[in-house]
């Protein structure tokens, strides 16, 4: 292979890795940034609520 020719496809195939980075960023950023976002459940279910969902008993 001439060193022109192995050049090229070394930066295509960097450029190919980079597109396909950008593209799983673009995929991933909006359910990370919903996920950051979403509220705890204790922000808005009492303890009791909480406990009787995990299927524990109150003492």
């Amino acid at each position: 292979m001439e060193p022109e020719t192995t050049a090229k496809a070394a930066s295509d195939m960097t450029k190919g890795v980079v597109r396909a980075g950008e593209q799983l960023v673009k995929k991933l950023w909006p359910i990370m940034d919903a996920a950051s976002e979403k509220k705890l459940p204790s922000d808005y279910l009492s303890t009791q609520a909480i406990q009787s969902i995990q299927g524990k008993r109150l003492s």
